[in-house]
């Protein structure tokens, strides 16, 4: 449950995004850049009224998680302003397969049939809302933008024996600040009273994602967790369907249905052996 609300999140931040960029005209990387910045801020202050702890103990995992998601989002904000918003945030969900690969060689989880099934089915229809079409040269950036992303999901995960969930935050958003920085300083910054008001609630919503994902990788494998959290392109077309009035095609229903299919086995259990009732004892024992 708490991958799926972070599914939900992320797919209002992708919400977010468009409306800002495309309504507003918003700038993508001040955007970033505000985004990354007032996470920082929001951190360190609670850090420094003593609310948060912001000690780390696994310097090198604080260090890989921050780089790979910084570097998967900065890939992300790159992706949708050549590509655009659809194609490109759609793509980036391939995460999902490259975190359970990452996870087999990295944390050692074993991957069961049903979970590859599950991986294989999600990433399948994530690849079908995107068109079902080879990707470009500039669309191979969404697929670099996966890799780093599914590699910050293992160190989530790793992160988590650890250190608590604010350090594991604060190690995108520090990384991220930096990053976004170069660009950001290249399109003029400080921004606009409308970037920094989409950019606050861009916050609000990646970081509320960020907290329920990390909350929920506590106990999940890292395969389950991709697959869930590939749902967002589901969420994301379903807004768009239900408020922008936009329509689907036969290909994004086939993505849709695949996804689903995919979260379904990632989290279905085998039902337990029901235990032996009195009168089945009885039965027997006649």
């Amino acid at each position: 449950m708490w991958l799926i609300a972070a599914a939900v999140c992320f797919a209002l931040m992708g919400i977010t995004v468009k409306q800002a960029v495309t309504a507003g005209g918003v700038n993508i990387f001040q955007l970033g850049m505000v985004r990354f910045l007032a996470a920082t801020a929001g951190v360190t202050a609670a850090a420094l009224i003593g609310r948060r702890s912001l000690r780390v103990v696994n310097r090198s995992c604080f260090l890989l998680r921050g780089f790979f998601g910084a570097a998967g989002n900065f890939l992300m904000f790159t992706v949708i302003m050549l590509v655009g918003l659809g194609r490109g945030s759609v793509m980036m969900q391939l995460m999902g397969i490259f975190g359970a690969l990452s996870a087999l060689f990295l944390l050692h989880e074993t991957m069961s049939a049903r979970l590859l099934a599950a991986v294989v089915s999600a990433s399948a229809g994530v690849i079908f809302c995107a068109g079902g079409r080879w990707p470009s040269a500039c669309e191979w950036l969404a697929v670099a933008g996966a890799l780093f992303s599914g590699l910050a999901l293992t160190f989530i995960r790793k992160l988590n024996e650890t250190d608590n969930l604010h350090v594991i935050f604060f190690s995108q958003s520090i990384c991220g600040t930096i990053l976004m920085a170069i660009p950001a300083f290249f399109v003029g910054f400080p921004a606009t009273r409308e970037v920094w008001a989409a950019g606050l609630l861009l916050t609000l919503f990646d970081a509320a994602g960020q907290y329920a994902m990390t909350h929920g990788m506590k106990r999940t494998p890292v395969a389950v967790a991709g697959a869930l959290l590939m749902l967002t392109p589901v969420i994301s077309l379903t807004i768009g369907l239900l408020v922008y009035g936009e329509r689907l095609d036969s290909a994004q229903w086939i993505g849709c249905a695949l996804i689903l299919c995919g979260g379904t086995l990632a989290v279905i259990r085998k039902l337990p052996h029901m235990p032996e009732t009195c009168h089945s004892r009885a039965a027997g024992g006649r």
